[in-house]
């Protein structure tokens, strides 16, 4: 029977309860939703379901399942019972292997044993050995979705031979040295033949101890090293070639005698039973049932809830000033979109913070919508979201971690390099990262997990925690590896998470309790001083964190000197002059420092105050789009009296000469309104350039943060309980209705693909029912070669030609019995 068609009848006979579990950890099976078990069954062996089911194992899940695969290629495709699991697994007992096993078949990645017809009902998935003797096969397309290479071994030499040209012809000539090594050999003819025999020696512990006893010295650390990682770079120019009766290198050696493949000229695979070999002829050394317990180091509740606050009170300090610093002088952008190194750098030293800072509270500010893209002139501002939460420190700090949590972006990768190697700027599009908040959710239940697990407050450092998330998610290793560092220091900067340690608000965030973490920072933090310090040296220093409206008057009025909540702002000239500039006067800023001074004004201050005050304005600048000089005052009474020109911005310079705001054409067209006939000024004299074009403003998106680069976006892959009851209702009411139904067109493709793979698998040759381009059916007897990427490539014995088929031109295979000619 088919494998899928199997598969199909053994998920029709489980449990309506068993089925809910199998949807609800592989929603994408019914997304959407199917008509019946054949087709539920064909895209549970698809490859795309199968790498996302993989993407949820934990790491003995996964070690089962690739042992099961891979004893099951070297046995032609047989069952594998579970003792012969646990010997390929560091000898795992069964009630530890069983488990895994059910929990693999409960999600429809193994198929179960058959159940004997003694055996009572079934409630889910079967486990472990079954009286008949059988054991698990896997699933579809398994692997295609695992990749080559297999819990890190190579391919078989038999699948080397026939994709290596030339290699074969080099193993039968290894054959013959092997034996002659005194190891037993069957004969060995043809490259597959050797390539058999060569497998089944070095399976054998006796032949396999025997012929590393003749390798040359280092032999043992080459294979060390590419038992992990079978793949290794060996040029060319390192390999002397193998002679026999003389002395030889490693490499030469092992390609000498069959136990290394040569790819290419700088490249060699270690084949998968010599993989096995060095590994103590197992594909494991242990079950990894627990995960890894990392390295605790205890931290103080105190010294984690002091250092969480002082981050969190020090993030809510520099976002208020950042927000401040975006109202009069908006962020600019880059034309290829992002913020440039320069507007970064004016943002430091406005904010006196670390380089590394400013990026992160500028993908902080912007996630949580309180800086948002103004698409007119292509710049950060300040939204209606920030002027709501201004001086409320509860609801800023419950707008960050709400945005961060959601963030569809790595902070962290600012300022590194993208695949191209250009530096990805803050806010651009390269750091878009869909998978972040899942990321950020994972990070916080390890977190939650391992406190669980330690007394007191557990600290972890970012390869700790990596380690657990990887145990269990190992397929996604490497996603960890690159997000999980920098999420740590952004959860640490709004207070989750305290020298290392989680932290109570961290847990509330974890529960999504977010307003209740909200109050929790709110009671944690010191309250605001509304009071500053004016010394004699025309500094005035904050003894704590500042109100955000008193600190942005201050700003006005002081630069800024030094890190941290209690800041000191210095006076002079320079600095009073965006207060001036503002509209203040001498007066204003005075009753302003009297008022929130808790010392005296120095005499020094008021004198430096009215001095710069009564210096301000003695040259004005101003703007202007066009002018107009006359000898006539009238027309210069006339323009300035009629009210259309108020619109234009007219200003009079001097008796005979008026600029206005609006352009040339337009003060032209009034001026003609008004019956005068103006005339142009001379134009550029010739010989001179003429002035370059404006440059075009850069394209801005319509939504807050800019867009990821054009891709689709993997779905969400979620289903609701309701959902899931409603497949299971019309899988049943279908069964009913129809329970020899065919597979519909799903699963015929895959039925179509997977016959071609037994012929391919049996070198047996097919009738192969095809639609050639004019929609004309056409038969054919073909031997198939191989299947990938959406091919067939086929061997026409008639003609004796390969060629090939596109898979969707094919409407029905059939095996036939027998060897192909030639």
């Amino acid at each position: 029977m088919s494998a899928i068609r199997a598969l199909a009848d053994e998920l029709a006979a489980r449990s309506d309860s068993d089925l809910r579990s199998l949807l609800s950890a592989r929603p994408d099976l019914s997304l959407p939703p199917v008509p019946d078990f054949a087709a539920l069954a064909a895209r549970a062996s698809t490859r795309a379901s199968l790498q996302r089911a993989l993407e949820n194992l934990t790491e003995p899940q996964l070690q089962v399942l690739e042992a099961v695969l891979i004893a099951a290629e070297d046995t032609g495709g047989t069952r594998v019972d579970a003792a012969t699991l646990g010997a390929l697994l560091g000898g795992a007992e069964p009630p530890v292997l069983e488990p895994v096993l059910a929990q693999l078949t409960a999600r429809a990645l193994l198929q179960a044993p058959p159940v004997s017809q003694d055996a009572g009902p079934q409630d889910g998935a079967s486990n472990g050995s079954t009286p008949d003797g059988s054991g698990y096969v896997p699933v579809g397309a398994l692997a295609e979705a695992l990749g080559p290479y297999p819990a890190g071994l190579g391919r078989p030499l038999e699948t080397l031979v026939r994709v290596l040209p030339g290699f074969g012809g080099q193993l039968v000539e290894a054959a013959g040295r092997v034996r002659s090594l005194g190891i037993a050999l069957g004969p060995t003819p043809d490259p597959e033949a050797a390539a058999r025999e060569l497998s089944d020696a070095v399976g054998r512990p006796a032949d396999w101890k025997l012929l590393l006893a003749t390798a040359p010295t280092g032999t043992a650390e080459l294979l060390e090293r590419l038992a992990g990682a079978p793949v290794g770079v060996v040029p060319a120019a390192a390999r002397a070639g193998y002679r026999p009766g003389h002395a030889a290198a490693p490499v030469d050696w092992l390609l000498g005698h069959g136990l290394l493949a040569p790819l290419d000229v700088a490249h060699v695979e270690l084949p998968r039973s010599v993989g096995r070999a060095v590994r103590g002829h197992r594909v494991a050394a242990s079950l990894q049932a627990a995960p890894p317990d990392p390295e605790i180091r205890p931290v103080r509740p105190a010294v984690r809830d002091n250092a969480a606050h002082s981050a969190v009170a020090e993030t809510l300090r520099l976002v208020d000033a950042l927000l401040a610093s975006g109202g009069p002088t908006p962020v600019a952008t880059l034309r290829s979109g992002g913020v440039g190194v320069r507007e970064v750098k004016r943002l430091t030293e406005a904010l006196q913070v670390e380089p590394a800072a400013t990026p992160w509270l500028l993908e902080l500010a912007a996630g949580a919508g309180l800086l948002g893209l103004d698409v007119d002139d292509s710049r950060w501002k300040p939204t209606g979201a920030a002027a709501a939460v201004d001086g409320d420190r509860e609801a800023l700090w419950l707008a960050l971690a709400g945005g961060w949590l959601d963030l569809e972006r790595a902070p962290a990768m600012v300022g590194t390099k993208s695949p191209d190697g250009a530096t990805i700027n803050a806010l651009a599009a390269e750091a878009s990262r869909p998978d972040a908040p899942r990321v950020r959710r994972r990070v916080l239940d390890a977190a939650v997990e391992l406190t669980a697990e330690h007394d007191g407050a557990p600290g972890v450092d970012a390869p700790s925690l990596t380690a657990r998330l990887a145990w269990h998610q190992p397929r996604l290793r490497r996603r960890f590896e690159r997000l999980v560092p920098g999420i740590l220091a952004e959860a640490e900067a709004l207070g989750l998470f305290g020298g290392g340690a989680l932290t109570p608000i961290g847990e509330l965030v974890q529960q999504d309790r977010l307003p209740e973490a909200a109050a929790a920072v709110r009671e944690a933090l010191p309250a605001p001083v509304s009071h500053f310090v004016v010394q004699a040296d025309l500094t005035a220093v904050a003894p704590g964190y500042l109100d955000p409206a008193v600190a942005r008057e201050l700003l006005l009025l002081a630069a800024p000197e030094g890190r941290g909540p209690a800041t000191t702002y210095r006076f002079s000239a320079a600095s009073l002059r965006p207060a001036l500039d503002a509209g203040q006067d001498a007066a204003s800023i005075l009753a302003f420092l009297t008022r929130r001074s808790a010392t005296g004004l120095p005499q020094a201050l008021t004198y430096l105050v009215e001095d710069t005050a009564a210096r301000y304005g003695s040259l004005r600048v101003g703007s202007a789009g066009s002018y107009l000089r006359t000898e006539d005052d009238a027309a210069v009474e006339a323009l300035l009296a009629d009210p259309r020109a108020a619109a234009l911005g007219v200003v009079r310079l001097a008796p005979t000469v008026v600029a206005a705001r609006a352009g040339a054409d337009e003060l032209t067209a009034l001026l003609r309104d008004l019956g005068y006939t103006p005339a142009p000024e001379r134009p550029t004299p010739p010989g001179a350039g003429a002035p370059p074009p404006a440059p075009a403003p850069p394209s801005s998106p319509s939504s807050a943060l800019p867009p990821g680069p054009t891709r689709a976006r993997p779905g969400p892959w979620s289903i609701t309980d309701e959902e899931i009851a409603a497949q299971v209702d019309s899988l049943r009411a279908g069964a009913r209705q129809a329970p020899d139904r065919a597979a519909g067109a799903e699963g015929e493709t895959l039925l179509g693909l997977e016959t071609l793979r037994t012929a391919i698998r049996q070198r047996s040759p097919v009738r192969l029912g095809t639609a050639d381009s004019q929609g004309n059916a056409v038969r054919q007897v073909l031997v198939p070669l191989s299947v990938s990427g959406g091919r067939v490539r086929v061997f026409d014995p008639v003609r004796q030609v390969e060629k090939v088929v596109s898979v969707h031109r094919v409407m029905d295979v059939e095996i036939i019995e027998g060897t192909p000619d030639g």
